[in-house]
């Protein structure tokens, strides 16, 4: 699954990052839209249409999921439908959480955006900042019932979460559930990680190298998941985002990357996106191949 994390830099603001992982091999686009008027950067997974990003304002979102098997059938769903003899209009698949994530990215603060995504409901581990503010949002379903909490994050404190939840424990995956157990251990396993790294981490580079262990040799128990075994979770990317600067930082672990910074990045917008390079990962191309 995922994981994602935010820590304020005094030189930069917040900044909130996260590793995404997938169990099939993505194509991601990097996109930007205008629309009502509002400049939109996000990362566009091909395939389930799952976004995450920043706008015009500085207002950035990521999540992690803690619907797990709705999550981890998503790719499936989305392959299936298009493969079905249907209409293409009905056999678009689009994930309903990066369809929350695009709406709130029209807000124009990071208040105003997570007061959108709980209008909206939106399940699993949040983190929306802008500049000056961070906000840590949990969300689950109790049957039809929608249930959240959510906080402000301090600016000299860290927040990390992975694929289970905190402030709402049930959530995520289960240690009493047998199938789950394993996948609940790598959950708490990678914020662990996480968080004893990140709390040193005082520049971009120190940050996504927080994100970036690979430790041990369980890969399935690294926040850096490079992962060889068949249908098993890989780190399909990593992504950075300062709201100070309104950038989106991309680093291509195991997927198709498809930009044109010519595009992207005119003086006339007001968004930017940055690739950050693969050398550090000094295994990526055995993984990637």
């Amino acid at each position: 699954m995922c994981v994602v994390a935010c820590k304020y830099i005094d030189e930069l603001g917040w900044v909130i990052a996260k590793n995404r992982d997938r169990n099939y091999k993505p194509i991601i686009r990097i996109r930007k839209s205008f629309r009502e008027n509002i400049e939109r950067l996000y990362i566009w997974d091909e395939r389930t249409k799952y976004t995450e990003g920043v706008n015009q304002f500085g207002v950035a979102i990521i999540s992690a999921s803690v619907t797990v098997k709705e999550d981890e059938a998503e790719g499936s769903q989305a392959l299936k439908n298009k493969n079905d003899k249907i209409s293409k209009k009905q056999r678009t698949f689009y994930s309903p959480d990066g369809l929350r994530i695009r709406t709130a990215l029209f807000e124009k603060t990071s208040l105003d955006a997570t007061r959108k995504l709980i209008e909206l409901e939106i399940p699993g581990n949040t983190i929306v900042a802008d500049t000056e503010r961070c906000f840590l949002l949990e969300g689950a379903f109790v049957e039809d019932e929608y249930v959240y909490k959510v906080i402000e994050v301090p600016k000299n404190k860290i927040a990390v979460r992975t694929n289970h939840g905190i402030f709402l424990p049930w959530t995520g995956y289960s240690a009493d559930i047998p199938e789950q157990a394993e996948k609940r251990k790598s959950s708490e396993t990678r914020y662990t990680k996480v968080v004893k790294s990140l709390v040193k981490s005082k520049t971009l580079d120190e940050i996504l190298d927080a994100l970036s262990d690979t430790s041990d040799e369980n890969p399935q128990m690294n926040p850096l998941r490079i992962d060889l075994k068949k249908n098993s979770m890989r780190t399909t990317g990593q992504i950075v985002i300062v709201p100070r600067e309104h950038t989106l930082h991309y680093r291509t672990v195991w997927c198709e990357t498809v930009f044109d910074l010519d595009k992207l990045n005119t003086s006339e917008e007001k968004t930017f996106f940055e690739v950050v390079s693969t050398r550090k990962l000094l295994s990526f191309k055995k993984f990637a191949s």
